[in-house]
C-alpha cells in the first residue's frame, strides 16, 4: 500500500512526474512495482529496467526489451508502446524506469553515461508530457540535483538504524498540486510487498461483538489474545510472569488498545483480571473499552480496578478505593487478590500503571512493593503485565525483575513495537475492529 498522497499525486489527468531516490537495496523497485500494482491495474503501464531479469517475478508488467544503442532508438521503441496503449485503452499510460542511470549506460555503453543521463532525463519529461504519460524514474543519485527542480516530484527511501534494528521510511520531498498531511511515512517490504503505514489511529466500531476466547495455547501459557504476539513469545505469556511495557514519549494512550484483546480474552475464558490503571485513564474507562466485548453481566464480578478516591462516595461495585497510603492500599489489594482467586482460580491477570504508583506513592517507595508482586507472581500461575512511562525512576529497577521486555515508540505516527527481553525485531502493531473486537496485527518491518 502506498501512501495516500502520492495516489492523490497520480489522480490528475494529466501526466506527472515522479523521482524516486536512494542507496541501493533501500525498497526503491519494490515501491514502484506497487505504485504499478494499484495504479495501472488495466495494464497500461510500461516498465523499463535494463538491470533486471524479465523472467523475474516483476516480469507480470509490460516490459520494453532489446539493445538500445542511442536514445532515439529507445525512444522509437517506446512511442510505439504509448501509442498501443492509448489505441486500446482510454486510461493515461505510466512509464516506468529502474533506472535513470542504469538505462543510460544501456543507451551509451561508454563512460559518458553520466552526460548522456542529463541528456536522457530531458528527452523522457519532453516525451512523457507529449504523450500525456505519468513518468517514474529511479535513481541511486541521492543528491540533489537539476532533475529535482524540473520533475513535478520528488521523494526517497531509507533505511536507518533503531535499537540495534534497521526500519525503512519514504520521505514526501515533493509533490506538486498535493497537500501533504505528513511528509516521512514507515513502511515494510514484508512478502516482498512494498507497505506503507498510515498514522495509528483507534475507531470504536458501532456495533461490538464479543470474541470467541483463544484457547491457552500450552499448559504453561495463557494467549494474549493475538495471534501474532502469540508466536513473538512462543505462544503466549509464561504463566507465573511479570511482563513490563515501556511506553516512550509521543506514544500516548494508544498503547492501551495493543493491550485490549489481552484483557478482554482472560476475561471471555472466565477468568479474573485487577487493573491499577495507568495515568490519564480510569477504571471507568477501562470498563468502558473492555466490557462492550464482553458479558457485561459477569464484568463486575471478574473484574477489579483500584484507585485512589473518597471512600465516602458512591463507589461502583467494580472498583476498590484506595487512601494514598501505600502499605494500607496494598492490603486492600492483596485482600481483593485472594478474593478473586478463592471464587475465580487461579490464573489472575494482573494490569499495573507503573507510573500511577510511582506519582501517589513516590518511586522510592514502590521498588519494594513492585519486586514483591514480581517475586510473588512467579511462584504462582499469574501473569502481571505492567506498564512504565517514558521518564520514570522506577523503569530500570523493574526491567531486571522482568520475565518479558517490550518497548513501544511513535515513529511517524506509526505505533512500533519490539522486545528487549525476548530481543526481537521491529513491528508495527495494528489495531483492527473490522469484525466488531479488536484484532491485533504485528507486521514485522523487513
Amino acid at each position: 500500500m502506498i501512501p495516500g498522497e502520492i495516489r492523490q499525486f497520480f489522480s490528475s489527468q494529466f501526466g506527472k512526474s515522479l523521482v524516486v531516490k536512494g542507496k541501493p537495496g533501500t525498497g526503491k523497485t519494490t515501491f514502484v512495482f506497487e505504485i504499478l500494482h494499484e495504479l495501472c491495474p488495466g495494464g497500461n503501464c510500461i516498465y523499463i529496467s535494463p538491470r533486471i531479469d524479465k523472467s523475474s517475478s516483476y516480469g507480470k508488467f509490460p516490459w520494453i526489451e532489446g539493445d538500445f544503442n542511442s536514445n532515439e532508438d529507445f525512444l522509437r521503441m517506446l512511442a510505439s508502446r504509448i501509442k498501443a496503449i492509448w489505441e486500446s485503452s482510454d486510461s493515461k499510460p505510466m512509464i516506468a524506469v529502474d533506472s535513470i542511470d542504469s538505462l543510460s549506460i544501456a543507451t551509451t555503453r561508454s563512460a559518458h553515461w553520466q552526460e548522456n543521463k542529463f541528456e536522457l532525463e530531458r528527452l523522457l519529461l519532453d516525451f512523457s508530457r507529449k504523450v500525456n504519460a505519468d513518468i517514474v524514474m529511479i535513481t541511486e543519485q541521492t543528491d540533489i540535483d537539476s532533475l529535482d527542480y524540473l520533475v513535478d516530484g520528488v521523494l526517497s527511501v531509507e533505511t536507518l538504524e533503531m535499537a540495534g534494528s534497521d526500519i525503512r521510511k519514504i520521505h514526501l520531498l515533493k509533490l506538486r498540486g498535493v497537500g501533504m498531511s505528513q511528509s516521512r511515512y514507515l513502511f515494510t517490504l514484508h512478502n516482498g510487498v512494498f507497505t506503507s503505514f498510515e498514522p495509528f489511529r483507534v475507531s470504536y466500531p458501532e456495533r461490538t461483538i464479543i470474541p470467541s476466547p483463544v484457547p491457552d495455547p500450552a499448559h504453561s501459557k495463557i494467549s494474549t489474545g493475538s495471534p501474532d504476539f502469540d508466536e513473538m513469545l512462543g505462544g503466549g505469556y509464561q504463566k507465573g510472569s511479570f511482563n513490563l511495557f515501556e511506553i516512550t514519549s509521543g506514544v500516548g494512550d494508544s498503547f492501551y488498545s495493543i493491550l485490549l484483546p489481552t484483557f478482554i480474552n482472560h476475561l471471555n475464558l472466565g477468568r479474573a483480571m485487577l487493573s491499577i490503571p495507568a495515568e490519564g485513564t480510569s477504571v471507568e474507562t477501562e470498563m468502558r473499552m473492555i466490557s462492550p466485548f464482553t458479558n457485561e453481566a459477569d464484568f463486575p464480578r471478574q473484574f477489579k480496578g483500584f484507585e485512589i478516591r473518597d471512600q465516602k462516595a458512591r463507589i461502583p461495585p467494580y472498583i476498590e478505593a484506595f487512601s494514598g497510603n501505600l502499605y494500607k492500599d496494598m492490603e486492600i489489594f492483596y485482600q481483593s487478590k485472594h478474593d478473586m482467586m478463592r471464587q475465580h482460580g487461579s490464573l489472575l491477570l494482573d494490569y499495573i500503571g507503573l507510573d500511577s504508583m510511582e506519582y501517589s506513592y513516590g518511586w522510592e517507595n514502590i521498588g519494594a512493593v513492585i519486586g514483591q508482586i514480581a517475586s510473588v507472581t512467579k511462584t504462582t500461575e499469574n501473569v502481571v503485565v505492567a506498564v512504565a512511562k517514558h521518564g520514570q525512576k522506577i523503569t530500570d529497577s523493574v526491567a531486571h525483575m522482568a520475565t518479558t521486555h517490550w518497548k513501544f515508540e511513535n515513529v511517524d505516527k506509526t505505533l512500533v513495537m519490539y522486545g528487549i527481553v525476548p530481543k526481537t525485531g521491529m513491528y508495527v502493531a495494528l489495531l483492527d475492529f473490522g469484525s466488531g473486537y479488536p484484532q491485533v496485527r504485528l507486521v514485522p518491518i523487513k
